[in-house]
């Protein structure tokens, strides 16, 4: 037979702020930075003409095995580690996702309601920058790498909001950038 117990109402908080904890993730911190954000808007009511506002976070498990949180967004003055700063007024950041293998990389951006034309994609040999500035919607990204890559072997394919990137890894020395179309 097995045993539950009655979980009180802050119960699952805390497990819910315990498993944070454990993957290195301060919650209280964070949530104090999104209080004092609201607290200036309020204050400040040219502030509010900011936005859309756009923040999250990812979770996924590592290639060490540890569980890794990626912050995306244009939250203004959040100052978090790992949120662009250059993402500007009515600029999104894209929820990205990044995958490595031996040879390649790969990189999945979600730019919903935006056609292909609309992007300019650069690769050079350290990093991968998105960028839409004609549209409804407009989009930065800017992902800097630990190792080299090949621009001149990217492919990127985009379909119905899901722009997939390819980029093969260099071994050796390379340099410049490359825009690369997209199909």
């Amino acid at each position: 037979m097995v045993v539950r117990r009655r979980r009180d109402s802050d119960d699952w908080r805390d497990d819910f702020y315990d498993m944070f904890d454990e993957f290195g993730f301060d919650f209280d911190r964070w949530n104090e930075r999104i209080m004092k954000m609201w607290d200036r808007m309020l204050k400040d009511p040219e502030a509010n003409t900011y936005g859309p506002y756009v923040y999250g976070f990812t979770y996924k498990m590592g290639p060490d095995g540890r569980p890794k949180f990626e912050e995306f967004g244009n939250v203004p003055h959040m100052g978090m580690p790992g949120l662009n700063q250059n993402v500007g007024k009515d600029v999104r950041e894209p929820l990205t996702d990044i995958n490595v293998d031996d040879k390649n990389v790969y990189v999945t951006y979600e730019l919903p309601g935006i056609s292909k034309d609309d992007i300019d994609l650069n690769v050079s040999e350290n990093n991968i920058t998105i960028r839409v500035e004609r549209g409804p919607r407009k989009y930065f990204k800017s992902l800097d790498f630990d190792y080299s890559l090949k621009p001149g072997k990217a492919v990127a394919k985009f379909t119905n909001g899901i722009l997939d990137v390819t980029v093969e890894k260099e071994t050796r020395g390379n340099s410049g950038g490359t825009r690369v179309s997209i199909e």
